[in-house]
Parts: C-alpha cells; structure tokens; sequence
C-alpha cells in the first residue's frame, strides 16, 4: 500500500449541509458532425494504451544543461535514451535502441515479478549520470556499465559480479559504488578491480540494502549516503534476524517453488536499525574504518550529510509520534538532538530535509499546525523563519538556489486538486507561482536552478511533458499524450457534500454517456480510503483505470469516484480522523455519499456498487460487511484484518494490536464476514509480497464459516500490481462480466 508519506493538499469545508456542483471539468471533445470511436478494453489495456506510449526515468545531468529521459517509438517495443534542453532548443537521441537494449533492460520484461514488482512500483532508475556529465551508468540484468556517449562505447564494472544493485558514482566521479550480496562495494570508475567496502551481510544482515518495508512504507530508495567529500560512507544496517519470515509459493511449475519474505506484522519484531560510516579509502594494509552511531531507535527512516564531516540522521519511535533528527560527528559517531518533533496521531516522514551549507541553516517541513509547510533552522536546531502558512499544504521540497536566494516547492495553494512549481526568497519574501496551467505539476528542477522538467495533465487532458527554463520564458516540449477527441469521454463532475457532523466528502460524476428519459442507471462507486490516497485529483491518471471508468460509463454504467473525509486532501489535521477508526470512518462516508447518489433521478437506487484496490479493496470487504447499501462488492488484492498487514504502515493508524485490540476487531472485516450483505468478487494475485494472499483466504475461511457466498479471482504468480497485458485485460473484462451479470 502507498507510504505514509506526505500529506496532501485540502480545502476548506462549505457552511452548510447541501450538495452542489463546485466544478465541471470538460472533457477532450468530438469533432462536431462525427460520431464518437466506442472504447475498447483491447486498446485501453494494449501495452502503450490509447494515450501512447510516455517518457519513463527523467533525469538531470548535473550540469544542468541536458534533461534525459528514455521513450518508446510509437507502436513499437524500440526504446531510446533521449535528451533535451530548453536553453538550446535541441532535441537528441542520446542513446539509440540498438545500443539501449544491451545496456538497460526493461522492467517489464524481467521474469522475476517480485523483481519487476521493485523495479516498477518504486521506479528504480537503470542509469545515471557522472558528475562530469559526460558518462553514464546503466545497471542491466544485474551488471554495470559505463557508457560513454562521445565514443558510443561501453565498458564493463566489476565484470564478474551479477546482481548488483544501487550503483552510484562518488561525488569526485573517482569511485562507483554499488551493493553486491547485501554490502557495500567500490570500483575504480577509470577502470581496476572491485573491492569490498563492509563485510558480513547475509539475508538477514543488510549493509546499505533495504528490506521490503523501509522502501514500502518509509519511501526510502536507497541505503547509503556518500559524504561531500567522497571521503566517506553513511550506511543503513537492518538486522532481520528475529523479523517473522512469510512463505511466497510459486505453484505454476511443476515443481512448486518457495520463498520466504522478511515481513513484520502488527506487534512483530521490526527489523533493527543502526547507521554506520565507513572510510572509503583504507589506511596503509588495514580494512576502512568503520564507526558506528551510538543509541537506538525503532525506525532510522533518513540518514543525510550536513557536510563533509556531518551526519544527520532522523529518528522515530515505534508509535511514529516522535521524530528527532540528530547531527552526528563522522569521527567519533556521537550524536546530538537538533530538533524533535511530536504530534498526538502520528508524523509523517518526507525527503524535506534540505541544507544551505553556505549559511549553516537547513530547510525542514512541519505538520504542527496541521497543514505542512517550510521552516528554516540553523546547525544548532532553533527555528529562525517560516516560509510558507496558511490552510494550505506544501508537498514537497523541489531545490534551493543558494547563489541566488530560491526555495523552489510545489503545493495546491491555488489548486485544491492540483499541484503547481512555486518558488521564495529564503527571507521569505517573493513568493512567485510558476506553473500557470490547472491540472497536477510534476516538476524536476535542474542542478544549476535554471530549468526544470514540468510532467503536466489535467481531467480534461493527457499528460504533456516539457523543458522549461527559470529565466527568460523558454521552453521545449519534449513529449505529449496522444489526442482522445475521437472517443467522446464523458464530462466529469466534481461534487462536494458537508456531511451532518460537518465533515467533507468528495465525489467526481461520469453520467451514462446516453440516456433516455427516465431511465434508471447502475451506479459504481471507485473507492480507497484513508490518508494519502484520493481518488479524486486533477490529474489523468495511469495504468487505465480511468479509460475503463469511461468505458463503462459509455455502456450504460454511471461511475462515481468518492474521497473519504480522510482522503480528499484536507491536511494532517483533517486525517488524523483515521486514527484507530481506518475502516469506519471511510465507510460512514461512503454511505452518505451512497444515499445523495440514491437520490439523482437518473439512478437506479437499489443497483449500486463498490470497488477497490488494495485499500480499495480493504474498503469494499468493510463496507459490504458493515453496511446495507451496496448491491455488490469487487475487491482487488483487499486487506481484509490489519493484523495482517505489515507494522509500519498498520500503527501509524491503528497503534498496536496489544494495546488497542478493540479497535483491529471493530475495522476487521473477517471477524463481521457473518455480516455480509450483497454480492463480493475477492481478487488476489497469488504471490502478492504486499497485500498477501493470506488475506483473502481468511476472508473466504471467515464467509464459508458463518454460510455465505461469495466469488472468487486469482491471478496465479503475479504480484500486486498485477503487471501484465494479458493479465491485466482479463482483471478488467472480468470485472466488465461480473457487473453486466449482478449489478
């Protein structure tokens, strides 16, 4: 499921309990005169899809000048490594198919599907730049390389390792590291042999290697840090020695197949967290120095340099109300409290932390006032400016300009649903918005603070990427989604509801596409629940599902996507209501969502349904087993009892199960399976590492106990996305079957 990152962003509730139409979205239109092309779930669900194959793995050279990106030929398998600059207009194939394919492999085509799983979900890049700009490293198959555009010519890294991963270069382009067997190793980038940098990792002992839930649930995409100065090493080291193992079966070969996945559940040993620093150059006919951090946390979910002799490093206590960041002193590994921070639910962790070495002060973001927003702090941890406030949430640090005085952030102060570039002064003054169209701003500021990558789509358009600079107004389009006029989408329509105990709930409206007077339409209801996850943004979508709710919508179905109060991105402040309550609370707001449906006169009131996945998923099991309001129910790889779920992600709402064992069984939609009322579709992938089978099986053992029916959906040794084109066009054809037959 999604990390607990962020909060996202919200907007106020209206002053009374009515529904209204606060805005209509146009959709791309057909030509007048022409009747509209039906959707197809062939199209939709075809590998590139009817929006067109789009760039993947953007990335800047440091020297600021080149944006690269890797994109396939139209209707095509052939991929190329692309670059492009706003400043001189130039648009170039980098790296063309036939060199791209012998050094970069894609993450679709590797067998593995917990590999292809990792790779996807948490878009592991297969190449990087030098620090010179004029080299790149591409990770394939396990192998490094080290490509050099001018010459076209790739040579080898450490040739006899297969299965590294995490490679990197040293600030001073001297070195690339990389993990191999779970430690730390260090080649030569001119060229010479691989050595080990830490030593005695195991499966269960993880040096600069990540297990599954620090990634899953933390955000953390990478395990080590190098210093400044390219003199040192930061590592994270997990012990998984006492973390429960959980069987994954691979029963498609003859043979079946296990794996045992380190996978810790509500109240489980998590694994144990210690940060070490290690020299990367060894004194004369001695291993490197290693120094280990003194104390102890539960999390240790960011390590950072300060500088080129100082560690920060974040803290979190297990009930994830406490976070400290700590300074500590790369020689002797000794670390101070700069600042802590507590909340009465939970703290959000995010990549926020960001230092201005010139001036010794570092940029931190807080939920205190229940929006998130920028603070500046010096070295000794006292805040000494807020940048930004209001009710109103910044969701990310983009880059700081020292030189020239810029905090550069993205935030929905101008679009509740959207997200825009802003920037301001460091004193806090000139505040300036930067993307000027509506829609969702996904933004990658240069190095050098002179352009930045604006990935930018909208409910009425697909996405649209392009090369802007900072200064001057120039820009390059590098990429845009294929036109869908042709097809005649449906209008969506954005509704906000009070509900009696004052609280607001979203929902987004596809009618029918045709209807005659009169006539009564099932209605879908598209669901998640809890923080972090809207349904409803301004933005395209991906992976189809918004095609699919179209094309349903052009069959007859009305589809309506609904935001919990939790989840329709009004801040800390508003989400904290999923504390202890992550079920009940989202499906009260379903229901009163369910009955202003009731009540259009173009529904039919007694057909209306309910899907998900994953939370989604958890929501429908909780709402058929806790209400008496939908006629059906198709959960994709559900949680159907949090204590299933692993810890992280689990306590941050619910707490721990020895403490608040009350409140697992009241959001526990196995233990009321005896309630079910109306039809349910249970989905699962079989070898899902996130949202484990053993879910869907207890349900099913929980429903057969107490007498009730239900069907059932498996999708044999596929992971939790459910990648796959075939797969995935029969998930959505099956689910077309099951609504046609008993909605």
């Amino acid at each position: 499921m999604p990390q607990g990152g962020r909060a996202r962003r919200r907007c106020g509730y209206p002053a009374v309990l009515l529904v209204f139409l606060k805005i209509v979205i146009v959709t791309i239109q057909p030509s007048h005169g022409l009747a509209a092309q039906p959707l197809r779930l062939e199209d939709i669900f075809s590998e590139h899809g009817l929006e067109g194959p789009t760039p993947t793995q953007f990335q800047w050279s440091p020297d600021g000048h080149w944006l690269s990106y890797i994109l396939a030929e139209e209707e095509s398998d052939r991929r190329n490594l692309w670059a492009a600059s706003a400043e001189s207009g130039e648009k170039k194939v980098l790296v063309s198919y036939e060199q791209l394919r012998n050094l970069a492999e894609r993450a679709t085509s590797t067998q593995d599907e917990r590999e292809k799983e990792r790779l996807l979900r948490y878009a592991v890049a297969s190449y990087l730049w030098s620090p010179d700009s004029k080299s790149l490293l591409f990770t394939n198959d396990g192998r490094l390389y080290l490509y050099h555009p001018d010459t076209q010519k790739a040579r080898p890294i450490a040739p006899e390792k297969q299965g590294v991963r995490d490679a990197k270069f040293s600030p001073n382009g001297r070195w690339i590291s990389f993990l191999y067997k779970h430690d730390i190793w260090l080649a030569p980038a001119d060229g010479g042999d691989e050595r080990p940098l830490t030593s005695g990792a195991s499966e269960k002992l993880l040096h600069g290697d990540l297990d599954w839930i620090y990634p899953e649930e933390f955000g953390l995409r990478t395990g080590y840090h190098w210093s400044p100065d390219s003199a040192r090493i930061a590592f994270l080291e997990l012990n998984q020695e006492h973390v429960p193992e959980f069987p994954i079966t691979y029963l498609t070969p003859a043979a079946p197949r296990l794996e045992l996945q380190h996978y810790p559940k509500p109240g489980d040993p998590n694994p144990i967290a210690r940060v070490g620093i290690v020299e990367t150059k060894p004194r004369t006919g001695r291993q490197p120095d290693h120094v280990w951090v003194k104390g102890h946390a539960e999390y240790t979910p960011r390590i950072d340099w300060a500088d080129a002799t100082t560690l920060a490093i974040q803290r979190l206590n297990r009930r994830q109300n406490e976070l400290q960041l700590l300074f500590v002193d790369a020689h002797r590994g000794r670390p101070r409290r700069i600042l802590k921070e507590t909340d009465p639910y939970w703290i959000n962790v995010t990549d926020d932390l960001t230092f201005l070495r010139a001036s010794r002060r570092f940029l931190w973001t807080s939920e205190r006032t229940g929006f998130r927003h920028i603070d500046v702090h010096g070295f000794d941890g006292r805040r000494e400016a807020v940048l930004t406030k209001g009710e109103w949430e910044v969701s990310a640090i983009r880059g700081v300009d020292e030189d020239n005085g810029w905090v550069y952030y993205t935030s929905n102060e101008d679009q509740p649903l959207g997200k825009d570039l802003y920037r301001i002064r460091i004193d806090g003054t000139g505040k300036e918005r930067l993307t000027k169209t509506t829609g969702t701003h996904v933004v990658k500021v240069n190095p050098t603070h002179t352009a930045y990558l604006d990935s930018h789509s909208s409910l009425r358009r697909p996405g649209r990427s392009e090369v802007r600079s900072l200064e001057g107004g120039k820009s390059l389009a590098i990429h845009e989604g294929t036109s869908l006029s042709e097809y005649g989408l449906v209008e969506p329509k954005l509704i906000e509801w009070t509900t009696d105990d004052h609280a607001l709930v979203r929902g987004m409206l596809l009618r029918p596409r045709t209807s005659e007077p009169g006539r009564r339409h099932p209605v879908l209801m598209y669901v998640y629940g809890g923080p972090h996850v809207p349904t409803i943004r301004d933005a395209w979508g991906s992976r189809g599902r918004p095609l699919f709710h179209q094309y349903l919508a052009q069959k007859g179905y009305a589809v309506f996507h609904v935001d919990d109060r939790t989840s329709s991105r009004l801040g800390h402040k508003y989400e904290a209501a999923a504390r202890e309550r992550y079920g009940p609370v989202a499906v009260k707001d379903y229901e009163f969502a369910a009955r202003q449906i009731q009540k259009m006169d173009f529904v039919d009131p007694e057909r209306i349904g309910i899907w998900g996945w994953s939370g989604g998923g958890f929501s429908t099991c909780f709402a058929l087993t806790h209400s008496k309001l939908f006629k059906l129910g198709i959960a994709m790889a559900p949680v159907t009892d949090w204590r299933l779920y692993d810890s992280i992600y689990t306590e941050r709402y619910m707490g721990l199960p020895s403490e608040n064992g009350d409140a697992y069984d009241a959001t526990s939609a196995v233990k009321a399976a005896d309630r079910l009322h109306g039809r349910l579709l249970l989905v699962h992938p079989t070898v899902d590492d996130n949202v484990h089978f053993q879910n869907t099986i207890q349900m099913i053992d929980a429903l057969i106990q107490a007498g009730k029916s239900y069907d059932l959906l498996l999708y044999p040794g596929k992971t939790h996305s459910l990648h796959g084109e075939k797969e995935r066009l029969h998930l959505f054809r099956s689910i077309e079957k099951y609504l046609d037959e008993h909605l």
